[in-house]
């Protein structure tokens, strides 16, 4: 209690002293004191006026020297604490009295270039405390040094400072301030400078990006400045030192004025460049010229020591300062000539400047050093940055400005010439749109006049095609539907050309065959080569059987690419090889070649080759005829399925034109892979040509047979290992070597012998040999014809299409078309069919009949003379008896425009010619309203001939489809039961729809029939019908598990 009396008596005596002293203080020499009564813990103290100093007259001073000439102190003259440029060191002392309740303390020198900073702390002579500090020695927390103490309350300590700087002026800024009041100031500090590095590094990443999309180098130039101004002030600002708790590296401390030089070097590249002073400055060109070598030499100098390093400090401070005001006056000048964007420029120099100027004058000593002085340079620095940034966006809007004014001024002059224009244009738009609709129109007319015949054509030659005839005439036929398939392609170029144009092409993806897909064209193209002394050879890699893609448009691809090198080929070959890539997740790109010896194509034509409408060489034009569209089709067609066409090319040569498309994998079987039939059968393959030897030695391999290939007769003549086949191929045109190659092929023993030919089949024109060889099969070698080599495949194929006439609907049909031949058609289709059909070969007769009786469905020809179909259908809507009847538009008009102007002229659907058979069931399936068909009892539930015929005749495939679709009967049964207790008729028309889909692969006729009359009836909500439906197709099923497992065993 007395020590807590004590106290408040100081404290009141205190207050009053303090009073007096302030009142009459003006009165009294102005001396100072040395020593410091600390006398609240919330203020912070100057040790500046209260210090007494004595500078070092030789030798550095120990602190036990310095306390034997204590008295040699004299007391400061000055609150100002920049001792200048010395080169010896200073000491300070004080005398600190702490009269407060706190004990912890800091002292903190705010100046962060001095060198050597040492605290000593004693009481009664005795050091309590020291710290080295500065810039040399390291060992600071903060960005300058800081000493924290402990201040006994009311009992006397002696401060002793000595600081020492060689490389800038001493300064000794000195406070003392309780520890939490130093906690926290340092947190004010640390968030300040925050955000003055941040502010500065924000603008510099701003005009960076900037920079990237405008390409302008003054940019770069304020980048630089802003990175040297961020480089400056962390040295000098001290924070360089946190880096470094060692101490700065000696030789940049003694340089640090290069930051000064750097910093006025990229003030003056940025000064040249924003102001473009060689047009707007050209006085201060010359001048900012000078100045930059002047920088460039101080920096020479500064770099070599040459002289010393207070002489080189200021000598860098006065080139920086001429620098200030030869920039200045460049913005003034550029100003002075109109170049209103330097008015921020003038503005920030003139902050930086008044900043520059009084930071150098406090340094000097000429100006005393405060806070506001000590700052005064980082703040000016801070905002001709931000002026800069803002001088730049003016100058890009000033810019902006006088392009819209150039803009709008060519305009102005231009407007006549541009409406006079506008007039043109307008008036050729008219006529292209004019031409437009007229080449619409004629290629409407000619897909009609095309297609109408080819719907005979195809209709006839597919129901041929499944007539009782043999192997030979079958792939005759099937010859004819492709060929006449191809005819109705080529007219579609031009279609799909004008929908390229017009962007309305598709992609249709859906399951196919490639191997078929591939030996259809085989088949087509191979006898038009045969027809030109061609070779053709076609080599399979091993494909999926199934694969997700648009077999038309594959097809469309390689008829052209085979086209052409058929045309442009003269002599050699035509080759076709094919193969898969197998990706990630069931992609498989499906690529082929197309290789010819033709004429080739040089280097510089192959950029017109995808040109629409041409050739590579205008005599080509004469020579070969064409409408040059097939390569332009083909590459978009190849991009739209997410494929490339490449081409390789030797002129004289030949060419090769490489494909790849994106497809999707249905089935992991391979349908050129190992057989069990080929599995250990040697095969002697005879084949002068060795490109097709090797092709047909690699599918048997592929196959599992033992392959042994020869080229000569020597070679044939020779062979000794008995085979178990002999494949004979014959040469083009030499009817002398194929007599001499088939009677040297009779030498070999050989248990089968099977001859190839190109031109005829020499078993037919030669009798002599039906008895030495078993079959004949024309060229080119394919998987199929393999295949069929093992087979019995000369008998007659079974009715196909039996079943599927048998399931046409129960229907009245009124058939309206003037060709006969479209009507004699329909008639043999609905020959051995429940359909009653009626013809009618105009609109007026078709008009006539419907007032007579009513109809199920009418097939209505659109595009007929006098009465077209629409016109005729208006009529028959007036008519009592068939007011509501289906008319269905038949139609040879592709465009889809055309489609949907016939469903809004009140046509109930359409259908495209050539009709499918299988198109024309569903439509009256799904617009006829009969009973189930009468004949599903006649369906086989297991038809082993169509389950061949549907896997391409390859026993193989067809087993394994058996197999699949057996696999899947026990699940479908009992989800289908279930169904159908519960009524859910949703998921059992999802259900019915998987089935039928999956039957669609076997033999199972009358399974298909039953889900496909079931899945009409749910979708047109016959519940009824389809319940009375649904345990037929449970007793087909499990009568269809029955015989398909005996089959299978029988197979085994």
């Amino acid at each position: 209690m007395p020590r807590l009396n004590h106290i408040v008596r100081m404290c009141f005596l205190n207050k009053y002293l303090a009073l007096f002293l302030f009142t009459f203080g003006f009165l009294l020499p102005m001396h100072a004191s040395g020593q410091l009564q600390l006398l609240s813990d919330e203020e912070t103290y100057s040790l500046a006026p209260h210090f007494s100093i004595l500078e070092e007259s030789g030798q550095p001073l120990s602190i036990e020297e310095i306390l034997r000439q204590r008295t040699q102190f004299i007391p400061g003259r000055s609150h100002d604490p920049n001792f200048g440029f010395k080169d010896r060191a200073v000491w300070l002392h004080v005398s600190l009295d702490n009269l407060t309740n706190i004990e912890d303390w800091v002292v903190d020198v705010r100046a962060s270039q001095n060198d050597y900073v040492d605290f000593y702390l004693l009481a009664d002579q005795t050091v309590l405390a020291f710290s080295e500090q500065g810039k040399l020695q390291g060992h600071q927390r903060y960005r300058f040094p800081t000493f924290n103490i402990a201040l006994p309350v009311d009992r006397p300590m002696d401060l002793y400072i000595r600081i020492q700087s060689t490389s800038s002026s001493l300064i000794s800024p000195a406070f003392i301030q309780p520890a939490q009041s130093h906690l926290f100031t340092s947190q004010l500090d640390s968030i300040a400078w925050g955000l003055f590095y941040g502010g500065l590094t924000i603008l510099a990443i701003y005009n960076l990006i900037i920079f990237f999309n405008v390409r302008h180098f003054s940019l770069v130039a304020y980048i630089g400045f802003v990175a040297s101004a961020l480089l400056l002030q962390v040295v000098w600002g001290g924070h360089i030192q946190l880096f470094f708790p060692q101490g700065v590296p000696v030789w940049l401390a003694l340089h640090t004025e290069l930051i000064f030089t750097l910093l006025g070097m990229t003030a003056g590249l940025f000064t040249l460049l924003f102001l473009e002073t060689r047009t707007h400055a050209k006085r201060s060109h010359t001048l900012i010229l000078c100045v930059l070598s002047l920088l460039v030499m101080v920096t020479a100098i500064s770099l070599t020591s040459l002289l010393n390093e207070i002489v080189i400090n200021v000598l860098v401070l006065l080139v920086c300062v001429i620098a200030n005001f030869v920039y200045l006056g460049a913005g003034l000048e550029a100003y002075t000539n109109r170049f209103y964007a330097a008015r921020y420029f003038l503005i920030a120099w003139i902050l930086f400047s008044t900043g520059s100027v009084i930071a150098s004058l406090t340094v000097l000593g000429v100006i005393p050093l405060t806070p506001y002085t000590m700052y005064c340079f980082q703040v000016g620095v801070f905002f001709q940055s931000g002026l800069f940034s803002v001088a730049l966006m003016e100058k890009s809007r000033l810019q902006l400005e006088t392009e819209v004014e150039v803009a709008t001024n060519d305009l102005r002059n231009n407007m006549e010439l541009i409406e006079e224009q506008n007039v043109r244009l307008d008036i050729a738009r008219k006529d292209a749109i004019k031409a437009s609709n007229i080449k619409s129109q004629f290629l409407a007319n000619m897909s009609h006049e095309i297609r109408t015949p080819l719907n005979a054509i195809l209709g006839f030659s597919r129901e041929l095609e499944h007539n009782n005839i043999t192997q030979e005439q079958l792939e005759q036929v099937r010859i004819i539907n492709s060929a006449a398939d191809n005819l109705l392609t080529i007219v579609n170029d031009v279609l799909d050309f004008s929908k390229i144009e017009a962007g309305k092409l598709q992609i249709n993806n859906q399951a196919f065959s490639p191997i078929t897909l591939f030996e259809e064209m085989v088949a087509i193209m191979a006898k038009s080569a045969h027809l030109k002394d061609l070779d053709f050879v076609f080599e399979p890699g091993l494909l999926p059987d199934k694969l997700i893609g648009d077999q038309t448009r594959l097809k469309q691809v390689l008829t052209n690419l085979i086209g052409n090198a058929l045309k442009f080929t003269s002599s050699g070959y035509i080759g076709v090889r094919v193969d898969c890539i197998r990706r990630a997740h069931g992609v498989i790109d499906l690529t082929f070649d197309v290789t010819d010896t033709g004429i080739g194509i040089s280097q510089q034509d192959r950029k017109k080759l995808f040109s629409a409408f041409s050739q590579v060489d205008d005599a080509l034009n004469r020579n070969y005829q064409g409408t040059g569209l097939g390569l332009v089709i083909s590459q978009e067609l190849v991009r739209m399925m997410n494929g490339t066409i490449t081409l390789k090319s030797k002129l004289g040569q030949g060419s090769t034109f490489s494909v790849v498309v994106r497809t999707s994998q249905v089935s992991q079987h391979s349908l050129v892979a190992a057989a069990s039939q080929w599995q250990d059968k040697t095969v002697v393959v005879f084949d002068p040509f060795p490109v097709s030897r090797h092709a047909t030695a690699s599918m048997l391999c592929n196959l599992g047979a033992n392959v042994y290939s020869c080229d000569s007769l020597e070679q044939l003549e020779a062979t000794r290992c008995n085979p178990d086949f002999l494949l004979v191929f014959l040469p083009l045109n030499s009817r002398y070597a194929t007599m001499t190659i088939m009677h040297c092929a009779m030498t070999v023993k050989a248990k089968q012998r099977v001859v190839w030919y190109s031109e005829h089949d020499p078993l037919l024109t030669s009798p002599l040999f039906e008895n030495a060889f078993s079959q004949s099969l024309r060229t080119p070698a394919t998987p199929s014809r393999l295949e069929s080599i093992l087979l019995d495949r000369l008998k007659p194929r079974p009715q196909k299409l039996l079943y599927t006439q048998r399931a046409f609907p129960n229907a009245k049909v009124l058939a309206v078309d003037d060709m006969s031949m479209n009507l004699m058609l329909l008639e043999t289709w609905f020959k051995d069919s429940g359909v009653d059909i009626t013809l009618a070969y105009s609109g007026e007769q078709a008009v006539e009949l419907c007032q007579q009786q009513a109809f199920d469905i009418i097939l209505m020809d659109v595009q007929m003379p006098n009465m077209d179909g629409l016109s005729a259908s208006k009529l028959i809507r007036k008519t009592e008896l068939n007011i509501g009847t289906p008319i269905i538009a038949v139609t040879a008009h592709a465009f889809k425009e055309e489609q949907d102007r016939l469903l809004a002229s009140g046509m109930d659907d359409y259908l495209p010619k050539p009709i499918s058979l299988e198109e024309l069931i569903e439509t009256m399936y799904r617009w006829c309203e009969t009973d189930t068909p009468n004949t599903v009892s006649d369906h086989k539930v297991l038809d082993l001939d169509l389950a061949s015929t549907r896997a391409n005749n390859n026993a193989h495939t067809s087993k394994m489809m058996l197999q699949e679709f057996l696999s899947i009967i026990p699940d479908t049964v009992e989800v289908i039961t279930s169904l159908h207790a519960k009524a859910d008729h949703t998921n059992l028309l999802h259900e019915i729809h998987r089935l039928h889909g999956a039957s669609c692969y076997t033999g199972a006729p009358e399974i298909q029939s039953l889900a496909n009359q079931i899945e009409i009836n749910l979708k047109k909500q016959e519940i009824e019908a389809a319940n009375r439906l649904v345990p037929s197709l449970l007793d087909a099923l499990n009568r269809f598990q029955q015989e398909g497992k005996q089959a299978l065993e029988g197979m085994a």
